[in-house]
């Protein structure tokens, strides 16, 4: 066997053993958010005038979903709120979008008594469903439901968008000591999990022409009862009499080529681009995530066309089902 072989053959080894924990027992990834916070005595009206979520509504230790948004109502990015009593405010966000959130709220920052400042200290996401019995092993308070503070940093419970796989955000004196006691799963199993999760990665499967809609349901991420916030008027359009011309899929394929970049298309016409792509955790086909169009029924045959290559994949519901 030549040395590409060996070295393939390990590395698919490597993401089953990483995948299996991911999803049956536990594994940490090093990165993939980071931690955003705002202080001041502006703090929370500044951000309760910018994102979708009420920041003054969010009770002390809760994580609540947000959406960052342009003026027009499109996806800027993800966030995740940590309510606080003390002046100050964390947002989590996907690594892929923190320059972009911390731009956009310097950006409208006016005459308001209120920082902004990337949290610098070392993150890990502990993902699986023994997150909880590691965090113990550990000796890291376990957040319940929301986060707390640790000696010298944080943990909090960032549910995935769709799925039932736990997963937890770590900073700063909690990062060292999960390591010692959890494996560590690379980024490739990682992508496998939050792609049969359904859950979108910021500047990867969205960007700022993306409506919020289109990414799923956005009630968890949005508080309909409070006042204004950028781009509020076309997420309320559209939830009250509207409906969007396409929404987040999977799409799954058989073999090991990467889909990022295909052009999805029926005998009628295109139909969506695959914007992530991965190993299916059941360790047979691809899988991966596309806006595909409202006409195109789950489960219906589709062309994936990349490369001058054609490949034929199917449009699926998600999450996608773990164990297939």
């Amino acid at each position: 066997m030549s040395d590409g072989g060996v070295t393939e053959d390990a590395a698919g080894i490597r993401f089953q053993t990483d995948i299996a924990a991911l999803t049956q027992r536990v594994a940490a990834v090093p990165g993939r958010f980071g931690v955003i916070w705002i202080r001041g005595a502006d703090a929370v009206s500044f951000l309760d005038g910018l994102i979708s979520q009420s920041v003054a509504a969010t009770e002390p230790g809760a994580v609540r979903r947000s959406l960052l948004l342009t003026p027009q109502g499109k996806m800027r990015a993800f966030l995740w709120v940590l309510g606080s009593a003390d002046g100050e405010v964390g947002l989590i966000t996907q690594s892929t979008t923190e320059d972009i959130a911390i731009a956009d709220l310097t950006r409208f920052k006016f005459r308001v008594d209120a920082t902004i400042e990337l949290d610098s200290r070392p993150t890990t996401t502990l993902v699986g469903p023994g997150a909880e019995d590691v965090l113990l092993a550990a000796d890291v308070p376990r957040p319940g439901q929301g986060w707390l503070a640790t000696q010298a940093g944080l943990v909090a419970r960032v549910p995935f968008t769709s799925g039932e796989i736990p997963r937890f955000v770590l900073v700063g004196d909690a990062v060292a000591a999960v390591a010692a006691v959890a494996p560590v799963a690379g980024d490739m199993a990682y992508e496998s999990a939050r792609i049969s999760m359904g859950e979108p990665l910021g500047a990867v499967d969205f960007d700022d022409g993306t409506i919020s809609h289109e990414l799923g349901p956005v009630e968890a991420a949005v508080d309909f009862t409070k006042g204004c916030y950028l781009g509020q008027e076309l997420v309320a359009r559209i939830d009250s009499r509207g409906r969007v011309i396409q929404s987040l899929r999977g799409i799954s394929a058989t073999g090991s080529v990467s889909m990022v970049g295909a052009r999805l298309t029926t005998p009628e016409r295109d139909v969506g681009v695959v914007t992530s792509s991965a190993p299916a955790p059941g360790g047979s086909g691809t899988i991966g995530l596309a806006l595909v169009r409202h006409e195109v029924d789950n489960g219906s045959q589709v062309t994936a066309t990349f490369d001058d290559e054609q490949l034929a994949a199917t449009v699926e519901a998600l999450p996608f089902p773990i164990g297939g």
